[in-house]
């Protein structure tokens, strides 16, 4: 015969009870669910990135995009953020900042399926409009990085989500606007001293995916901030753009 015990009502509500307070003290001690919610994404975004990714990666920034070569014989290992950096004494009143992903202050830290050396041109992008029109030098591309990934506008494995540039740049206090693939409404814009971002398909930037910021326009065209290769920084047509475009917003505060 099996002989079966079963558990009285009591030692069931009991359980319940303190599984209920266990759940209140986590809460409490984490500051809410939006908290445990933050740390969750958090977690999620910082996949584990084996010493073979690297390699690979590095291998294929060196073979693609020898100006960061200064950024792969400086590696020394993942890093944390560093949201203490204030880059106030790199602004200039009026004007868009230039910063690249693989610089040394937060190229080698964790972000999405890799490190923002290769995966970060997204937080930079945002990172370049927000110091520009806020002033505020704290808007660090690791600021931002870091942001992204509290509020799950990371996607481990497939980069940036596109309401980064939307709802998570309200949430920055910038005045976010979707832009229609039209010249003049673009010219527009930046005449008004409203600086773009572009999400970019296959061609001139990227063989996937990839953010710029356009800074102006003039005559020739609109003047191109690459985060990911400086010397795609100038003045292209647009008719050189239009066709890898995929979407576009326009900032102001």
């Amino acid at each position: 015969m099996h002989d079966s015990k079963k558990r009285s009502p009591l030692a069931g509500l009991i359980i319940l009870i303190l599984i209920l307070a266990l759940v209140s003290a986590l809460v409490a001690a984490t500051g809410g669910m939006g908290k445990i919610r933050a740390f969750i994404n958090r977690a999620r975004a910082y996949s584990n990135i084996s010493d073979e990714d690297i390699r690979e990666a590095f291998l294929e920034i060196s073979e693609k995009n020898p100006e960061a070569q200064a950024y792969l014989d400086g590696f020394d290992g993942v890093t944390d953020y560093d949201l203490t950096l204030d880059l106030s004494d790199e602004l200039a009143e009026g004007e868009i900042p230039y910063f690249t992903q693989w610089d040394s202050r937060w190229g080698y830290c964790r972000y999405g399926s890799g490190l923002m050396g290769w995966t970060g041109c997204g937080p930079t992008a945002l990172s370049m409009v927000a110091m520009g029109l806020t002033g505020d030098g704290t808007l660090t591309p690791a600021y931002i990085a870091d942001f992204a990934i509290r509020e799950g506008y990371c996607v481990a494995g497939n980069g940036t989500a596109w309401l980064l540039f939307s709802e998570g740049a309200e949430k920055l206090g910038l005045t976010a606007k979707e832009i229609p693939l039209w010249e003049p409404t673009m010219r527009g814009e930046l005449e008004a001293g409203n600086p773009m971002i572009c999400i970019m398909g296959a061609g001139h930037f990227t063989e996937t995916g990839h953010y710029i910021v356009l800074t102006g326009c003039d005559d020739d065209g609109f003047q191109v901030y690459d985060p990911y290769r400086p010397s795609n920084c100038k003045t292209w047509s647009y008719e050189d753009i239009q066709g890898e475009i995929r979407n576009m917003w326009a900032y102001q505060v």
